[in-house]
């Protein structure tokens, strides 16, 4: 029978009046649970093993163990759901979603494990989860211990998955041994996953999310995808190996990458220790440390056949070499600025197909990590690379804190890498005028058309120390000139100009990374935005 209960849960605001089916009080078995309930309902699970394979059948309920009612994390190990027994081998998932359930389609608070995946032509998919076509919410689980073909632990097709405090840890699977997504979406939150086989996520044609994720000593790489879009925010990729290709992050076909306050370190691969870029990929690295990270031939920081930004970076300690460039047919180019690179462009190693662009505010000394502790490349306070990141980072969309927690900008300016050193401060006088010529970072940037049928428009601001001829102009990635904005004398002083996005014949520039340049009788100086059509 049902029991009608009124529960307070302390993770969520609002009094819940829900009905409760307990297990086993009111049924023997969750399956019993879900086919017995509505939308709306709740079964609450008791601890102890349940060895079942269970589907959501399509329902809007919850199914959680008692760490839902307390919080109380302990119950996420005593609450299992153990896939050992199938009473259908063919689907042999330990929990399926695949008739169309939302985000109020809710897991929560469970151990799953011994799965060995649902039959498909493929082989078995999601040993632990299988998920088609569904976009259910995973929160508090440990997946553990399950085997498949495809995605070990979690496997997920033409779905949009919210994946909040899970724990992916021993699965095995010949691809995507943690996580596996193909033509979908993922949100993955404070997620920890490691001592996969063959991969911790693996992505193709798929949008994956990830901040504070830790990915560690994964077998066949971190994280591999396919003409997919990644963005990671604090995250951590330590100790992972690949026996070709990315160790750390391996990008093929059309990828787009984006990290932000990440570190990759100690990962071992053939080629790419620490990331892979490959097939016209484009990576985009804001206050990212590598160190530590091993190539077997080549490319042991950042092996490059794309292009790549680099902005308040640290490259260092990466044995062979910090970036290679793919000896293949181009394009490949990579973009600069304020980071710490060991060899300065000397540890770059280049070839006809290579372009570096190579801009202001770099450095090649010793970045003086910590060595030590929970978090061994943080930064000494003697280190050159606090409070020498870029001076503006409009644009850049950081978030407020580093890959520990800190402030992410302390001392008056941000510091190079993903940790922010918290004792350093810049002393400041704010009755001196700075004299010097400087180019600043347009905004917005990325920047994009304003509304239906409206141009582009970007703001370039640059102060001169004095009069001079003045040149600004416009190039694309590959170095061609685009456009001149100004070609004048100036008088000492600030001033801003406006590019719309179009080149010299008043024509529509595609979509892409673009080059300015300000150049005076003394100075030259250069930056990168991104346009966005």
């Amino acid at each position: 029978m049902k029991t009608l209960l009124i529960i307070f849960i302390c993770s969520i605001p609002a009094l819940l009046i829900s009905t409760i089916i307990n297990i086993p009080d009111d049924l023997t078995t969750i399956q019993e649970g879900i086919n017995n309930s509505v939308d709306g309902d709740t079964v609450l699970v008791q601890p102890g093993t349940y060895f079942e394979n269970i589907n959501f059948n399509g329902k809007a309920i919850t199914v959680a163990s008692l760490f839902l009612t307390t919080q109380d994390t302990t119950y996420i190990s005593q609450t299992i759901i153990d896939g050992s027994q199938p009473a259908n081998p063919d689907s042999a998932s330990v929990i399926t979603f695949c008739n169309e359930e939302d985000s109020t389609a809710v897991l929560t608070g469970f151990t799953i494990i011994n799965g060995f995946g649902r039959l498909s032509f493929w082989g078995r998919q999601g040993g632990g989860i299988w998920c088609s076509g569904s976009n259910p919410y995973l929160n508090n689980l440990i997946v553990i211990n399950n085997t498949a073909a495809e995605g070990g632990g979690i496997w997920c097709s033409v779905s949009n998955l919210y994946l909040n405090n899970l724990i992916v840890i021993n699965n095995t699977a010949n691809m995507g041994a943690g996580i596996f997504s193909e033509y979908g979406s993922l949100k993955l939150f404070n997620l920890t996953i490691s001592n996969n086989s063959e991969g911790a996520i693996l992505s193709w044609w798929s949008s994956i999310s990830l901040e504070n994720v830790s990915i560690d000593e994964n077998s066949g790489g971190g994280i591999i995808c396919d003409d997919s879009n990644l963005n990671l925010i604090n995250v951590s990729i330590t100790n992972n190996y690949n026996d070709f290709e990315g160790g750390g992050i391996g990008c093929y076909g059309y990828s787009e990458l984006n990290l932000i306050n990440v570190i990759l370190s100690d990962n071992l691969a053939g080629i790419g220790g620490a990331i892979l870029c490959w097939g016209e990929s484009n990576i985009f690295l804001t206050n990212t440390t590598l160190t530590g990270n091993q190539a077997l031939e080549n490319g042991s920081g950042i092996y490059c056949w794309g292009s790549a930004t680099l902005i308040d970076c640290i490259l260092w300690d990466n044995t062979i070499d910090e970036i290679y460039f793919s000896p293949v047919e181009g394009p490949n180019s990579i973009t600069i600025s304020y980071s710490d690179i060991q060899g300065g462009e000397e540890g770059i190693v280049t070839n006809d197909n290579g372009t570096v662009f190579w801009l202001e505010g770099n450095i090649d000394e010793d970045p003086f990590f910590v060595e030590t502790g929970d978090h061994p490349y943080s930064l000494q306070d003697i280190s050159p690379c606090i409070n020498t990141g870029i001076p503006d980072t409009t644009g850049l969309y950081l978030p407020e804190v580093d890959l520990v927690g800190n402030p992410r900008v302390y001392g008056g300016r941000i510091d190079m890498g993903a940790y922010e050193n918290q004792n350093v401060v810049v002393e400041i006088n704010e009755d001196i005028i700075p004299l010097i010529t400087a180019l600043h970072q347009n905004y917005p940037n990325p920047f994009n058309p304003a509304g239906a049928g409206r141009s582009p428009r970007t703001t370039i601001r640059y102060q001169l120390s004095e009069i001079s001829h003045v040149l600004i102009s416009i190039f694309n990635i590959k170095g061609q000139l685009i456009t001149t904005l100004v070609d004048e004398m100036k008088s000492a002083g600030e001033y801003s100009i406006i590019w719309n996005g179009v080149d010299q014949s008043n024509q529509n520039v595609p979509s892409g990374i673009y080059l300015y340049r300000l150049k005076t009788k003394d100075d030259s100086k250069i930056k990168k935005m991104i346009l966005l059509r």
